[in-house]
Protein backbone atom coordinates (compact mmCIF):
# COMPACT_ATOMS: atom_id res chain seq x y z
CA UNK A 1 0.00 0.00 0.00
CA UNK A 2 3.04 2.58 0.56
CA UNK A 3 4.66 1.58 -2.49
CA UNK A 4 1.54 2.86 -4.47
CA UNK A 5 0.85 6.03 -2.49
CA UNK A 6 4.77 6.34 -3.22
CA UNK A 7 4.13 6.15 -7.07
CA UNK A 8 0.90 8.29 -6.55
CA UNK A 9 2.91 11.59 -5.08
CA UNK A 10 5.75 11.22 -7.65
CA UNK A 11 3.46 11.03 -10.58
CA UNK A 12 1.58 13.83 -9.30
CA UNK A 13 4.81 15.56 -8.59
CA UNK A 14 5.77 14.90 -12.02
CA UNK A 15 2.24 16.32 -13.57
CA UNK A 16 2.57 19.71 -11.72
CA UNK A 17 5.81 20.10 -13.07
CA UNK A 18 4.57 19.82 -16.77
CA UNK A 19 2.75 23.44 -16.91
CA UNK A 20 5.34 25.23 -15.55
CA UNK A 21 7.94 23.57 -18.10
CA UNK A 22 5.28 24.70 -20.83
CA UNK A 23 4.89 28.46 -20.00
CA UNK A 24 8.36 29.06 -19.82
CA UNK A 25 8.38 27.94 -23.80
CA UNK A 26 5.25 30.48 -24.08
CA UNK A 27 6.29 33.44 -22.58
CA UNK A 28 10.36 34.73 -22.41
CA UNK A 29 11.22 37.85 -19.93
CA UNK A 30 14.29 39.83 -20.70
CA UNK A 31 16.43 42.12 -18.99
CA UNK A 32 18.12 44.43 -21.34
CA UNK A 33 20.37 46.90 -20.91
CA UNK A 34 22.26 49.30 -24.33
CA UNK A 35 21.77 52.71 -25.69
CA UNK A 36 18.51 54.28 -27.12
CA UNK A 37 19.12 57.53 -29.84
CA UNK A 38 16.08 59.80 -29.90
CA UNK A 39 15.73 62.49 -32.80
CA UNK A 40 16.04 61.98 -36.62
CA UNK A 41 19.89 63.79 -36.63
CA UNK A 42 23.06 61.94 -35.19
CA UNK A 43 22.04 62.72 -31.65
CA UNK A 44 24.77 61.22 -28.52
CA UNK A 45 23.43 57.82 -27.49
CA UNK A 46 21.96 57.67 -24.24
CA UNK A 47 21.95 54.50 -21.68
CA UNK A 48 18.45 52.92 -20.99
CA UNK A 49 17.76 50.02 -19.28
CA UNK A 50 14.56 48.19 -19.54
CA UNK A 51 12.40 44.62 -19.50
CA UNK A 52 10.81 42.83 -22.75
CA UNK A 53 8.19 40.70 -22.58
CA UNK A 54 8.02 38.13 -25.54
CA UNK A 55 4.39 36.27 -25.23
CA UNK A 56 4.58 32.94 -28.27
CA UNK A 57 0.73 32.04 -27.49
CA UNK A 58 -0.32 35.42 -28.02
CA UNK A 59 2.17 36.44 -30.47
CA UNK A 60 2.96 39.59 -28.63
CA UNK A 61 5.93 41.80 -27.89
CA UNK A 62 6.06 44.15 -24.65
CA UNK A 63 7.79 46.84 -23.18
CA UNK A 64 8.44 49.71 -26.00
CA UNK A 65 6.78 52.84 -26.07
CA UNK A 66 4.99 54.42 -23.22
CA UNK A 67 1.76 53.31 -21.20
CA UNK A 68 -0.52 55.26 -23.25
CA UNK A 69 1.44 55.76 -26.18
CA UNK A 70 2.01 52.68 -27.76
CA UNK A 71 1.48 50.80 -24.40
CA UNK A 72 -0.58 47.94 -26.28
CA UNK A 73 1.21 44.96 -27.20
CA UNK A 74 3.18 45.05 -30.42
CA UNK A 75 3.06 41.85 -33.10
CA UNK A 76 5.43 39.49 -33.55
CA UNK A 77 5.49 39.09 -37.33
CA UNK A 78 7.45 36.29 -37.56
CA UNK A 79 10.02 33.37 -35.60
CA UNK A 80 12.44 30.95 -35.70
CA UNK A 81 14.68 28.97 -33.73
CA UNK A 82 17.47 32.56 -34.31
CA UNK A 83 15.07 35.68 -34.52
CA UNK A 84 11.98 37.31 -33.22
CA UNK A 85 10.55 40.00 -35.37
CA UNK A 86 7.73 42.41 -34.42
CA UNK A 87 5.46 45.23 -35.84
CA UNK A 88 2.93 47.14 -34.42
CA UNK A 89 1.17 51.01 -34.48
CA UNK A 90 -1.33 52.60 -33.06
CA UNK A 91 -3.61 55.35 -34.47
CA UNK A 92 -4.81 58.30 -32.77
CA UNK A 93 -6.43 61.54 -33.83
CA UNK A 94 -3.54 63.45 -35.10
CA UNK A 95 -0.15 60.82 -34.59
CA UNK A 96 0.42 57.29 -35.66
CA UNK A 97 3.07 55.87 -33.46
CA UNK A 98 4.95 52.45 -35.37
CA UNK A 99 7.28 50.32 -33.92
CA UNK A 100 9.29 47.37 -35.41
CA UNK A 101 12.30 45.62 -34.60
CA UNK A 102 14.11 42.52 -34.09
CA UNK A 103 15.39 39.99 -31.37
CA UNK A 104 18.02 37.57 -31.84
CA UNK A 105 17.46 34.70 -29.22
CA UNK A 106 21.05 33.55 -29.56
CA UNK A 107 22.59 36.32 -28.56
CA UNK A 108 20.18 38.85 -26.79
CA UNK A 109 20.50 41.50 -29.14
CA UNK A 110 17.66 43.49 -29.41
CA UNK A 111 17.41 46.08 -32.64
CA UNK A 112 14.12 48.33 -32.73
CA UNK A 113 13.13 51.73 -33.69
CA UNK A 114 10.07 53.57 -32.62
CA UNK A 115 8.72 56.27 -34.55
CA UNK A 116 5.87 59.18 -34.57
CA UNK A 117 4.03 60.74 -37.00
CA UNK A 118 1.36 63.26 -37.24
CA UNK A 119 -1.11 62.93 -39.99
CA UNK A 120 0.98 65.12 -42.88
CA UNK A 121 3.32 61.67 -42.48
CA UNK A 122 6.01 64.08 -41.12
CA UNK A 123 8.05 62.32 -38.07
CA UNK A 124 7.68 63.82 -34.67
CA UNK A 125 9.48 61.34 -32.70
CA UNK A 126 12.15 58.90 -33.68
CA UNK A 127 13.79 56.52 -31.35
CA UNK A 128 16.77 53.92 -31.88
CA UNK A 129 17.31 50.78 -29.17
CA UNK A 130 20.27 48.96 -29.23
CA UNK A 131 20.21 46.57 -26.72
CA UNK A 132 21.30 43.14 -25.28
CA UNK A 133 18.87 41.46 -23.38
CA UNK A 134 19.45 38.13 -21.24
CA UNK A 135 16.96 35.98 -19.72
CA UNK A 136 15.36 37.34 -16.65
CA UNK A 137 12.17 36.70 -14.48
CA UNK A 138 9.68 39.31 -13.49
CA UNK A 139 10.02 40.74 -9.85
CA UNK A 140 6.24 40.62 -8.94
Amino acid sequence: MLRTWSCVIALAVMLVGIPTAQSADEILTLACKGTKTSGLTDNKPEPVSMGIIVNFMKRTVHGFGSPGVMGVPVEITAWNDVTVEFLGSEGRKLEIALIKGTIDRVTGDVEATSMMTNTKGDTVVFVSYSLKCRPAQRMF
